[in-house]
């Protein structure tokens, strides 16, 4: 094969030359026409991944001091804490409920997590409980995006790599957001199980996962717990199914933050909320009344007389709508939108004026076996 001559090799690197200065100008073009090139459009250069939370539900927006917290995974992080406390599962709670008793860190505990999120929740309940110290600890999460699952796997990985498994250092009280870059203590990575699959209905399960979920059932669990930390209301067709087979399969008691109907609502009022709640792709009957609500619970296995629901929505709606205002309007220089949010957010304010919609923390325990 012949040797390109000289001038042809010149050609093609004069040619290289100009295509790359041709892509540069058209580079730059694009950055100044886009506005000023001084800027804050460079914010994305300074972003650190992965993000040191990555929390979702309402929050609980006030502290136990009574004062307000600014930041939402600090409140998002809060609001496990106190459907933990209500539980007695905190080491050093103090229910003032006599039908919920403290739980100390000898006892072992299973939880079933439906809707986990991106793995801050499964991470900091392990640490708020002291699951290190317990003689047994097995935690199954549950969600249905896969997306969701795989930053939940990795936070959780990243996790387990800095724990210390070391419990003297841990402390449950704290309500400040841990990131995976700072020690923790976990128990080890076998005590923990996710999966993708539609918690709502458990028929649809693969033996693999009905097989994690039902080894929560194992006697030698003191505590056993079905844990829905804003996520109820979306399950379609309803929240019998797994409270049912948490009542009466894995006879686990239920912990959960939901929403419910208030008593007082108009009918239009009624209207509005459904209305709203199916363009959110929750069934239609998914709000019910508090009476509706225990008469479920009832139904799914659950003693009448040891369900628990506290309305904290005083704690909940203001505190978010004002934070979704604030990061709108901070975030706004940098070209970054939270129409949707904000819209959510014009929501939250109606429930919080109007209470036709109540935040509440809910406990319900089953009947104990004879012995």
């Amino acid at each position: 094969m012949p040797l390109p001559s000289l001038s042809s090799f010149f050609l093609g690197f004069v040619a290289g030359c100009l295509t790359i200065i041709l892509l540069l100008a058209i580079a730059a073009v694009s950055l100044t026409r886009s506005g000023d090139i001084y800027g804050l459009g460079h914010w994305k250069l300074n972003i650190r991944t992965p993000f040191p939370s990555m929390w979702m539900n309402l929050g609980f927006w006030t502290r136990d001091d009574g004062t307000a917290i600014q930041h939402f995974d600090e409140a998002a992080r809060n609001m496990l804490r106190q459907l933990l406390q209500a539980a007695g599962l905190l080491s050093n709670s103090s229910s003032s409920s006599s039908s919920s008793s403290s739980s100390s860190s000898s006892s072992s505990v299973a939880v079933l997590d439906v809707g986990f999120g991106c793995g801050d929740q499964t991470v900091a309940l392990a640490e708020l409980i002291n699951a290190s110290t317990r003689p047994q600890f097995r935690y199954v999460g549950l969600t249905l995006n896969a997306t969701q699952l795989q930053e939940a796997q990795q936070r959780l990985d990243a996790a387990l790599s800095h724990s210390t498994q070391d419990p003297s250092s841990s402390s449950s009280s704290s309500t400040t957001t841990t990131t995976t870059t700072t020690s923790l203590n976990l128990p080890k990575a076998s005590s923990f199980q996710l999966y993708q699959a539609d918690a709502a209905q458990p028929t649809s399960w693969p033996p693999t996962v009905l097989s994690s979920v039902t080894s929560l059932a194992d006697a030698s669990f003191s505590e056993r717990w079905l844990m829905g930390l804003d996520c109820l209301y979306h399950f379609s067709p309803s929240r019998k199914p797994i409270l049912t087979l948490a009542a009466r399969t894995l006879h686990a008691n239920v912990m959960a933050f939901d929403l419910i109907l208030s008593d007082s609502a108009s009918f239009w009022q009624t209207l509005a909320v459904r209305i709203l709640g199916f363009v959110l792709l929750c069934p239609w009957r998914t709000f019910l009344t508090e009476r509706e609500y225990r008469e479920q619970l009832v139904e799914c296995g659950y003693d009448r007389e040891q369900i628990e629901i506290r309305d904290v929505s005083d704690h909940v709606f203001g505190g978010l709508a004002g934070h979704l205002r604030k990061q709108d309007a901070v975030l706004r220089p940098y070209g970054i939108s939270l129409t949707a949010y904000a819209l959510v957010g014009r929501v939250y304010e109606w429930f919080d004026r109007t209470r036709v919609l109540k935040g509440v923390v809910v406990i319900g325990r089953v009947k104990r076996k004879s012995q």
